[in-house]
């Protein structure tokens, strides 16, 4: 009975661990780029053996007046997927002060569409004009769901 329970437990266990999607981090540090800019990106991406998922530039994009408090902007993230599946993505942009302290942030959800070129995938931000001064680099995650 106790090998029955066991081996029972074992399988739920399994199937569970089977059943959770696939999930790749990727990380990088970039300077607050000028609004505008486009600004090459590395290490943003999901690759394997027989495709490649990733995001290559993005353009910091104020929204409305670049003085207002609170100022709110757009990261706009171009990415591609050679892939014959979909990626859902979820892209955290960490803003740092000139320590490495993180003083803002944000995320955005979007999926890389099957064999995508150039698709833009969007952040929004709102932040006080205070923190944006302090804010000197971000660090960008792009958590890769399949």
């Amino acid at each position: 009975m106790k090998a029955r329970n066991l081996s029972l437990g074992v399988l739920l266990v399994s199937v569970s661990v089977l059943a959770m999607p696939l999930m790749y981090r990727g990380q990088t540090v970039i300077d607050i780029p000028r609004p505008g800019e486009d600004v090459a990106l590395s290490h943003l991406s999901y690759k394997a053996n027989a495709f490649e998922a990733k995001f290559t530039s993005v353009k910091l994009e104020p929204q409305g007046d670049a003085e207002s408090d609170p100022l709110k902007a757009r990261w706009t993230f171009v990415g591609s997927n050679n892939d014959g599946q979909m990626h859902k993505v979820e892209i955290w942009t960490r803003l740092l002060d000139s320590s490495g302290k993180q003083v803002a942030m944000y995320s955005g959800k979007c999926t890389l569409a099957p064999g995508a070129h150039d698709q833009p995938c969007v952040v929004e931000m709102e932040i006080k004009a205070d923190t944006w001064k302090s804010a000197k680099s971000v660090r960008i995650w792009a958590d890769f769901n399949s």
